[in-house]
């Protein structure tokens, strides 16, 4: 069973910016996972540098890779989230919200191993978009 990789994911760079002393890139990833699984520890692994020369110093997640409405039921859905120190994405399951409760969003945990980005097949599901921010 195959980990999903920073080798998983297609980089397009769609803006660029230099705001005060840093420079900040509007990317566009795409996951080309095939039958590649959510990796036992350290999360998901972005690519080393979204279009910086020197550093990335941290990536604001935008948009991205949530399942389709009614996908996962009572499941919920994905949260991502990024961790510096691992250059890597983290993503839990969260419960609770639905359009009749309006109950406040509860994590469940990290996703599971046996997950992976393919199960949600829909147009859209498969990206993911981030601002990097560095030099």
């Amino acid at each position: 069973m195959a980990a999903l990789t920073a080798t998983c994911w297609t980089v397009t760079i769609e803006d660029r910016a230099i705001w005060g002393k840093k420079k900040r890139n509007r990317c566009k990833l795409v996951s080309n996972t095939g039958a590649r699984f959510y990796p036992s520890s350290g999360g998901w692994p972005l690519p080393t540098s979204l279009g910086m020369v020197r550093n990335v110093d941290y990536v604001i997640i935008t948009q991205g890779l949530y399942p389709p409405s009614g996908a996962t039921g009572a499941a919920g859905s994905i949260r991502w989230n990024y961790v510096a120190t691992e250059h890597s994405i983290h993503g839990y399951w969260e419960t609770g919200a639905t359009s009749t409760n309006n109950a406040a969003p509860v994590m469940q945990g990290e996703l599971p191993t046996t997950w992976k980005p393919s199960a949600f097949s829909s147009a859209g599901s498969s990206v993911m978009y981030v601002e990097a921010v560095g030099w």
